[in-house]
């Protein structure tokens, strides 16, 4: 199997399994607070295992490899997760992977900002047609608990894209132990505010199988971008989105918005556009 195949289904596979990350936090029904604890634990725990199937004995050094920026980009895409839970809780699932799904988008202009990269007209037009979509998303749920979680999202996406942007910079070293401090760090903060520990066994089952998804979807997605371009992983985003949203349509009937629905058409579209270009003008 050639590099670039192994980076394109690392990719795949890590934007896919995933999927389910919204369903399964309504599903929990329990405290924000709990289901993030219990959620970081878990993740923690799941890269801790990969680390040791893949690295073994060397495990260890690949965690002092990471250096500041690595402990930077947990601490940052571990904030990314805490909020994304609470998006999930105050607004649609649809809305919430919208906005996450900006996430390439972001990465640019982030970059842009701390790497000094500069991005091409073609994706300064595409990022205002995704403003566009995302206005057009939010224009439904303008006020109440909605706008707060459509708020939480871009919070989300915009620490998140940092933490990968940060990723890039550092694209000769595995980051993987540093989404081990993503989930310590969700575990960390929720500690603070959390009111009960214990939760109900399906609610724990839910838990602990986001953890599993969240610990394999980040690994492998972190390792995609050693192999294959950051544009090439970020041509998945829109499908993650997609697939979370059928999911929750099917599994809890959570029937997206018309604004949601035309807004995140455009959007999801855009991204898909634009990632495929910047693709093809890499290769060429």
């Amino acid at each position: 199997m050639s590099a670039h195949l192994k980076g394109m289904l690392m990719a795949f596979l890590g934007v896919f399994i995933l999927t389910p990350d919204g369903v399964l936090i309504r599903l929990a029904d329990a405290d924000s607070w709990s289901i993030i604890f219990w959620r970081g634990f878990f993740f923690a725990i799941g890269v801790l295992i990969i680390l040791l199937m893949t690295s073994g004995s060397k495990a260890v050094d690949e965690f002092k490899q990471i250096g500041k920026d690595g402990i930077f980009i947990g601490i940052l895409t571990g904030l990314g997760s805490v909020t994304f839970v609470f998006s999930i809780q105050h607004t649609t699932i649809a809305s919430t992977l919208i906005i996450v799904s900006i996430m390439p988008m972001m990465i640019a202009v982030i970059s842009w900002l701390i790497l000094r990269e500069k991005s091409g007209i073609f994706t300064w037009i595409s990022m205002v047609i995704v403003v566009i979509g995302i206005y057009i998303v939010m224009s439904g749920e303008t006020k109440g608990s909605n706008l707060y979680g459509n708020l939480l999202a871009f919070l989300s996406v915009t620490l998140g894209a940092t933490g990968f942007t940060l990723i890039r910079k550092n694209k000769n070293i595995s980051m993987i132990p540093a989404m081990g401090i993503n989930g310590l760090v969700q575990s960390v903060v929720a500690l603070v505010f959390i009111e009960a520990v214990i939760l109900s066994f399906d609610a724990m089952i839910y838990i602990f199988a986001m953890g599993v998804m969240q610990a394999l979807s980040f690994s492998l997605i972190t390792s995609a971008g050693r192999y294959i371009p950051a544009t090439e992983v970020g041509m998945f985003m829109p499908l993650g989105a997609i697939f979370g949203i059928v999911a929750g349509w099917l599994i809890i009937s959570e029937e997206p918005s018309s604004s949601a629905l035309i807004g995140g058409f455009i959007v999801l579209l855009t991204l898909f556009i634009h990632s495929w270009y910047s693709n093809n003008l890499d290769k060429g």
